[in-house]
C-alpha cells in the first residue's frame, strides 16, 4: 500500500509523497537522497521513505535474536553507521544490546541480488580487499558491510560514495543532467583480484559487471524505487 499523505512526529504539517528526481537532504537521518520522498513544500522539509515509514523496532539477519529500536537521534555523539561507516546525525536504528547503529536506508539494504547470472550477497565484513578502495576497513577498525560475488567484493560505503559523487557532479552542473542515470555512472573502480582469480579480460569485464549491479542496487534503495530501478535499468547496465 502506498501512502500519499502522512503525519509524522518530526514535523508539524502533513507530508505528501513527491515523486521526482530532484536531489535533497533528508531532514530525518541527514543523509542525501533523490527521487520519491515525503515532503512539506511550505517548509522545504523532506524525508526518505524509510525514515517516514519507519518501524518502532526491527530485526536484521546480521544480528540474530537482537532488536533495533528506532530513535530520533543517536544516543551519544560521535556515533557511526555499522553498515556504511558514515556518521549518525539523525534518525537511526539502535541496538541497546550490542551498541550497533544503522541508518534507516542501510538497514533496508537487500541481502541478496541476482541479475544476468551474477549473484551478490550482503556481508557484514570483508573477507578480502574492496575492489575500489583496496582495503578491508573503512577507517580504524571499522570494516563496514560489503556486497560479494565470486572472487570480488565491494564496500557498501565505497559504492555509495561514488554514487553520491556522481550525483553531486550532475547536480552542480559538471554533467549534462541531474538525472541519476545509472548507465552513466563512471565505473572508476580499481579492479582488484582476490584469492588467485584470473586477471584476464573476461574476469575484469565480470568485475565491472558486478560493480554496476552493486551501484544499481544502492541507487534503487536510495531513490526509494527498488522495483522500478531494478526493472528498468539493470538491462541497460548489462548491455554495455
Amino acid at each position: 500500500m502506498i501512502y500519499t499523505d502522512i503525519k509524522h512526529f518530526s514535523h508539524g504539517h502533513n507530508l505528501k509523497l513527491l515523486c521526482d528526481k530532484t536531489p535533497y537532504k533528508c531532514d530525518g537521518c541527514k543523509e542525501p537522497g533523490w527521487g520519491p520522498r515525503y515532503r512539506c513544500e511550505d517548509c522545504n522539509f523532506d524525508l526518505h521513505k524509510e525514515c517516514a515509514l519507519y518501524s518502532s523496532s526491527m530485526s536484521h539477519p546480521f544480528y540474530k535474536n537482537r532488536s533495533f529500536e528506532f530513535l530520533e537521534s543517536p544516543i551519544t555523539y560521535n556515533r557511526y553507521c555499522n553498515a556504511c561507516g558514515r556518521d549518525i546525525l539523525g534518525f537511526v536504528y539502535h541496538c541497546y544490546a550490542t551498541g550497533h547503529d544503522l541508518h534507516p536506508l542501510c538497514a533496508n539494504l537487500p541481502c541478496t541480488l541476482q541479475a544476468d547470472g551474477v549473484e551478490l550477497r550482503l556481508h557484514d565484513k570483508l573477507s578480502s580487499k574492496c575492489g575500489k578502495c583496496r582495503t578491508r576497513t573503512l577507517w580504524g577498525n571499522v570494516r563496514g558491510w560489503s556486497y560479494k560475488s565470486t572472487g570480488y567484493e565491494f564496500h557498501v560505503s565505497c559504492v555509495k560514495k561514488m554514487a553520491v559523487e556522481n550525483w553531486e557532479k550532475s547536480y552542480f552542473g559538471e554533467a549534462e543532467t541531474n538525472d541519476l542515470a545509472i548507465a552513466n555512472v563512471p565505473m572508476n573502480f580499481q579492479l582488484t583480484n582476490v584469492r588467485g582469480s584470473s586477471s584476464s579480460k573476461g574476469m575484469i569485464n565480470k568485475c565491472w559487471k558486478i560493480a554496476k549491479v552493486v551501484v544499481s542496487v544502492l541507487f534503487s534503495i536510495l531513490t526509494g524505487d527498488p522495483i522500478g530501478v531494478t526493472t528498468c535499468l539493470i538491462g541497460s547496465l548489462f548491455s554495455q
